[in-house]
């Protein structure tokens, strides 16, 4: 148990390394229970939970989720690796059948442990097909912060003190069109930056295509930017850079870590804008926060043995019996909620006309709000995102909140929170960020 005699001056413990997020404040509450939407403090105040790990947490914090999973797995607790079990079989074909009843053709799972490493083990399968070559991502996007995937993200901090210099990466045009200096007054992308995307490919341009040795083997893209702040590529430009892509003989890898399962709206966020991936990234949606787990679908042959060899890709822990549980708990859950699409909906419209409310009561804080199925955004008029982060925690007297923020949109507040969040909980958030918003435009105490 850790006191005040066990912390820096910073609030660090002195045993703790501070490198995460945890301590991106000078004090941060230590949690000691959580039930539905709410986390508990060791100080015992509450706090309603609108970030749900990085919208991992769709169902709440659930014990019966994780006592009904760990029932599943008592007679196999454990497993060595390189080994196969009946529960394994079962997550995989259940898995596969997510995306291939979406897109219409069947394709192969392989597992691993986080998004970053699901991220490099989409690599592998693109590169078993096409051979090593050029990986094209967006500007503003975030694919992790591992050697490899720290090269895929945008924001040159990931790539400060780990980085695998020898992958070639080319960012085509942010599709944030918030920001794009060519966007019209709709805030959609002209046919120029259309164009833009597909001129890859050609001497002209300095990206090798289908003609040329050195190729770009993959395109990389995020149904919604989460950490670029929330931002949908315009539908348009996305399916013309996934064309062109395909054209040119590149594999298209969705990374749908965030956005699968329903966050964004329906199952996948790739079927908002009508395109199709030949590579599926997901996790966050899979386990609801109680088990480090990811799924990387391929289309049928980009997996098979005779392109992918055994061997290729391997991990101690991707097999482990109770991991697995988890995700065909959680499966079950999704399989159960057959008004989805609908309640989804109907949530996205909630979070809309309070966020609107609050955009109307502070038109000097606030520029614009967005809402997508299970998340929303404040998109404020200068980089207040952080102070607002902080206030959200700690006006109001008898609950906090929690929300997200990203150093590579300092004025965005993003909000996910789990997606069986009520009315009267949303409710709760509304009260909270009104009096956040009202300490953020007020000025700053003089403590010297």
């Amino acid at each position: 148990m850790t006191d005040s005699s066990t912390t820096t001056v910073d609030g660090v413990p002195s045993f703790a390394g501070a490198g995460n997020l945890i301590y991106r404040e000078p004090s941060v509450p230590r949690f000691v229970a959580g039930s539905g939407c709410y986390l508990t403090a060791d100080d015992g105040r509450r706090y309603l939970d609108a970030e749900a790990a990085n919208g991992t947490v769709a169902w709440g914090y659930d014990r019966d989720l994780l006592h009904e999973a760990l029932v599943r797995c008592m007679e196999l607790p454990a497993l060595p690796s390189f080994c196969e079990s009946t529960v394994r079989l079962r997550v995989l074909e259940r898995l596969e059948r997510l995306v291939s009843e979406v897109v219409g053709t069947p394709g192969r799972v392989e597992l691993d442990l986080g998004g970053a490493q699901a991220m490099e083990t989409a690599l592998r399968i693109a590169f078993s097909n096409n051979g090593p070559g050029t990986v094209v991502v967006f500007e503003g996007a975030f694919h992790g912060r591992s050697g490899v995937t720290s090269m895929l993200s945008s924001s040159p901090r990931y790539r400060e003190l780990l980085a695998a210099w020898g992958l070639e990466v080319v960012r085509l045009p942010s599709p944030d069109s918030l920001r794009c200096p060519h966007a019209d007054e709709n805030g959609t992308c002209p046919p120029g930056c259309v164009e833009a995307v597909s001129r890859w490919g050609s001497e002209l341009t300095g990206v090798g295509g289908r003609d040329f040795g050195r190729k770009v083997s993959a395109f990389i893209f995020e149904p919604v930017q989460n950490v670029g702040g929330m931002v949908e590529p315009d539908h348009a430009l996305l399916r013309a850079a996934v064309d062109h892509a395909r054209r040119q003989g590149a594999l298209v890898i969705a990374d749908e870590i965030f956005t699968g399962m329903h966050r964004v709206g329906p199952r996948w966020g790739f079927q908002r804008s009508g395109v199709v991936p030949d590579i599926v990234v997901t996790s966050k949606g899979l386990t609801n926060g109680g088990a480090a787990l990811s799924m990387v679908w391929a289309r049928e042959p980009l997996a098979h043995p005779s392109r992918y060899r055994p061997g290729s890709h391997s991990s101690t822990y991707i097999g482990i019996p109770h991991a697995l549980a988890v995700v065909d708990t959680v499966l079950d859950r999704w399989q159960a909620w057959t008004e989805v699409d609908a309640d989804i909906d109907r949530l996205e419209r909630e979070m809309d006309v309070r966020l609107r409310e609050l955009a109307a009561r502070h038109p000097a804080l606030v520029r614009r709000v967005d809402a997508m199925g299970g998340t929303a955004r404040i998109v404020l008029t200068g980089p207040h995102a952080a102070r607002l982060r902080h206030h959200c925690r700690s006006v109001h007297p008898d609950v906090g909140v929690l929300v997200a923020t990203t150093g590579m949109a300092p004025d965005v507040i993003n909000l996910h929170p789990p997606l069986v969040i009520g009315p009267s909980d949303l409710d709760v958030l509304a009260e909270v960020l009104d009096l956040a918003l009202q300490a953020t435009a007020a000025p700053e105490k003089d403590n010297s």
